[in-house]
């Protein structure tokens, strides 16, 4: 499979989930934007992805509600991991027809924070770090290099941000800023770092 224009990543801390995209939109060469927001807060959970924008934000709203669903269903909340699987399956089922993303999927629960990376029919692999889409080959080098579980979370958005600015640098349909979803205890926060380049 060619690779999805774009650049997301993660890291999974002893205790948070970092999320960070940039804000790209291109087809081909041509840039469509430069505002475009690829990384998501739902609930308590968040994904960030790359590939068609349009399937990740669908993808999201499937999410949203599914996830809603089923916490007034059961009368309990999702674990990260049955929402990840959650999301998998909606992949797979659509595996004649996919969505054309590949998505991060983090959460932090009563087993602590998770991370699961996911393709575009639904493979679900949980791991400490990731990177996806274009890019992904030069911010898993510096995230790789760099990474360690016990970061403070000051250390990790250091390290997300540098990730981040190499892709950027390198891959001609990322860039224009990088939003940043910091998954914690109880809290969701975003926050959006201009990049000048």
């Amino acid at each position: 499979m060619e690779e999805l224009p774009a650049t997301a990543l993660g890291v999974r801390l002893s205790d948070s989930i970092l999320l960070a995209g940039e804000r790209r939109l291109s087809y081909g060469s041509f840039v469509l934007s430069r505002s475009a927001k690829k990384v998501f807060k739902i609930g308590r959970f968040g994904i960030a992805g790359a590939g068609i924008i349009g399937d990740v934000q669908t993808l999201t709203r499937i999410m949203d509600v599914e996830i809603r669903y089923y916490e007034i269903y059961n009368n309990r909340k999702i674990s990260t991991k049955a929402a990840a699987q959650l999301l998998s399956v909606i992949l797979y089922q659509n595996k004649w027809m996919p969505y054309i993303s590949e998505l991060l999927f983090g959460g932090f629960d009563e087993d602590g924070p998770k991370m699961y990376i996911l393709d575009p029919i639904g493979s679900l692999i949980e791991d400490d770090y990731a990177a996806v889409g274009s890019g992904a080959r030069v911010a898993i080098g510096v995230l790789e290099s760099e990474y360690k579980p016990n970061l403070s979370i000051d250390e990790a958005k250091e390290l997300v941000i540098k990730a981040m600015k190499a892709s950027i640098e390198r891959d001609v349909t990322s860039g224009d800023g990088i939003d940043l979803l910091i998954i914690k205890k109880g809290e969701v926060n975003e926050e959006f770092i201009k990049i000048v380049e």
